[in-house]
């Protein structure tokens, strides 16, 4: 891995979006606008059900098409007088052929992952927050994923002024129960995120999450995707964020794919519609 021309990279995207927040007009633009950047910030009074469909080409020995539809709603909640709890969940489904020769291909539900951050509820312009993160062993096939219990550590930092939203998520899980056979669990999964939004719902950012596989070595450990994508927040009464991003990889294991698409689908419900004070 060469980290220096990763950072030089990841610097010059960051310097490209404040370039590009000099054209745009104030966040109180328009109502798409708003709805846009509160989907982007993590901490957001909202509850999001985001759909992904995401696409790795190159998989495996055959070369071949990888599949992970994800649901991964969240929801800020009141946990005190003066602290807030986001919730987070992330529910794969797979379709992943065989990685190595004379392994089959497989499809069904992948393990279930959930994560929580405690954080002050004084609105600002930085947002932060500490908590819990476990993964369940929901695999429907051994091949989708580890069949371990893990547990650990989850925090999120966001940043919001004028049109940028910026900030990074970060987790780490550790196994402590499960079958005996399938390698320990003990992987880091960092997501920054960039975005630039535009008048009447436009935007485009960054948002990648690398992951550190701390039982693999050398070149197998780190998966590091470069890229990004636009967006644009459509309808009023129901806002949805529609999402196109592509993500290559600097660093990645061998039998990973090349490129990455993802296509998603954000449905936002403001928590005032369904919780009243």
């Amino acid at each position: 891995m060469k980290p220096r021309p990763i950072f030089q990279l990841l610097k010059t995207g960051f310097k490209t979006l404040v370039l590009l927040s000099l054209f745009v007009r104030s966040a109180q633009a328009d109502e798409k606008t708003y709805w846009a950047q509160q989907d982007q910030n993590p901490f957001a009074d909202l509850i999001k059900l985001p759909v992904v469909n995401q696409f790795d080409t190159d998989y495996g020995h055959k070369g071949t098409l990888n599949y992970t539809l994800s649901f991964q709603p969240s929801m800020v909640s009141e946990f005190s007088r003066d602290w807030n709890i986001v919730n987070r969940l992330d529910v794969p489904f797979k379709y992943q052929p065989g990685r190595t020769p004379g392994e089959k291909d497989s499809f069904g539900l992948g393990n279930i992952t959930y994560e929580s951050f405690i954080g002050p509820s004084t609105v600002r312009n930085l947002f932060w927050g500490l908590g819990p993160t476990f993964q369940l062993p929901t695999t429907t096939d051994n091949q989708l994923g580890s069949q371990k219990w893990s547990a650990g550590i989850a925090g999120a930092v966001s940043f919001v002024k004028g049109p940028i939203v910026a900030g990074v998520r970060v987790n780490q899980l550790w196994s402590f129960a499960g079958k005996s056979d399938p390698e320990d669990v003990n992987r880091t999964a960092i997501e920054y995120f960039a975005y630039a939004t535009f008048a009447n719902g436009w935007w485009v950012g960054t948002s990648p999450v690398n992951l550190a596989d701390w039982e693999a070595t050398g070149d197998e450990r780190w998966t590091i995707p470069l890229g990004g994508g636009f967006g644009k927040l459509v309808g009023k009464r129901h806002p949805v964020n529609l999402k196109v991003e592509a993500y290559s990889y600097a660093e990645a294991p061998t039998d990973s794919g090349n490129w990455t698409l993802l296509l998603s689908c954000d449905f936002l419900i403001p928590e005032s519609s369904l919780f009243k004070q």
